[in-house]
């Protein structure tokens, strides 16, 4: 599917009437689209570009408040949780608890509102546009050397696209030879799952786990799928990092990625800082936030070293 189609696919988790206005949206915008953002009693905005763009009721857009708005009100975002739970917010309970929602084809849905055991009353809904950019990863493929690495930057400066792409190109012989790649998938992101069933382009020679439990996931690829690399999104937890660790002792290659808003935090951040000091990483890409520049890609021994790049 190319970015617009992607959009379009994502709105089967938008009550009908928001859903009416949006699909007038051009495709050009369509494509450029990240974010569907409602919020009860707010105007429908939409993520494009980094940006913040309001939608007029004749589906047309503005990136400034105006008159003629498109308003989410309460019964449209209970419907669209309703859609988004397909009638049951029960089996989808241990999603909630972190709370998000997988969608088909790789989209997530974050959710708020009132958290007491359960989620409910439900006040904003992020639902967020996954896409395949074929070749974000060049760069990192042009001068990865074959170790472990880290992909970091801050929020929506796209390193889970980065990643996907990496992936594919590392499980199909595009780094210089054809590497197994066992990705944990803790939310269906990367590859796309949805019922089993993948939609994204991970390889030729890619194993995929869909399994919340990242630090167990590591664990049973390692031992029952035989990977020269696993791949994951988002480190976070020191029980991730003590797997990272035990994968890179067991000779496997860890790549993953976190949230770093700048160089100085890589250090800061316990997990990150943690990653570094295990050995598994050997390579880093930061990105910038979105628009606000060039990845840079070192070597972690020059982080240590203090060193230029």
């Amino acid at each position: 599917m190319d970015n617009k189609e992607r959009f379009d696919s994502a709105l089967y988790g938008v009550g009908l009437r928001i859903r009416a206005v949006l699909e007038k949206i051009s495709p050009t915008v369509k494509a450029n689209i990240q974010e569907i953002r409602l919020r009860s009693g707010l105007p429908v905005t939409l993520t494009v570009a980094g940006e913040t763009a309001f939608v007029f009721k004749n589906g047309q857009i503005s990136f400034c408040i105006a008159k003629d708005l498109l308003y989410a009100q309460r019964d449209d975002l209970n419907e669209s949780f309703k859609l988004l739970c397909r009638s049951s917010v029960y089996a989808h309970a241990e999603e909630l608890k972190n709370g998000y929602l997988i969608m088909k084809y790789g989209h997530r849905a974050g959710i708020c509102g009132t958290f007491s055991g359960s989620l409910h009353d439900i006040s904003s809904i992020n639902i967020r546009i996954a896409r395949e950019v074929f070749g974000a990863a060049n760069e990192i493929v042009r001068r990865y050397r074959g170790g472990g690495l880290l992909i970091a930057g801050p929020p929506g400066s796209g390193k889970t696209t980065l990643l996907r792409d990496f992936i594919r190109q590392l499980a199909s012989g595009e780094c210089g030879r054809i590497y197994r790649v066992a990705v944990v998938d803790s939310r269906g992101e990367l590859s796309g799952s949805f019922e089993g069933a993948a939609t994204n382009d991970l390889g030729f020679a890619t194993d995929i786990l869909l399994t919340a439990d990242k630090a167990s996931g590591m664990e049973m690829a390692v031992r029952t799928m035989f990977p020269d690399i696993v791949a994951f999104d988002e480190i976070g937890t020191a029980e991730e990092l003590q797997k990272v660790s035990e994968s890179f002792c067991a000779g496997v290659r860890v790549i993953t990625t976190a949230h770093v808003g700048c160089r100085e935090e890589l250090l800061r951040r316990g997990v990150t800082a943690g990653l570094i000091q295990s050995g598994a990483i050997g390579q880093i890409a930061l990105l910038p936030p979105q628009g606000g520049g060039q990845m840079t890609l070192f070597d972690t021994k020059e982080l240590v070293c203090g060193s230029a790049v």
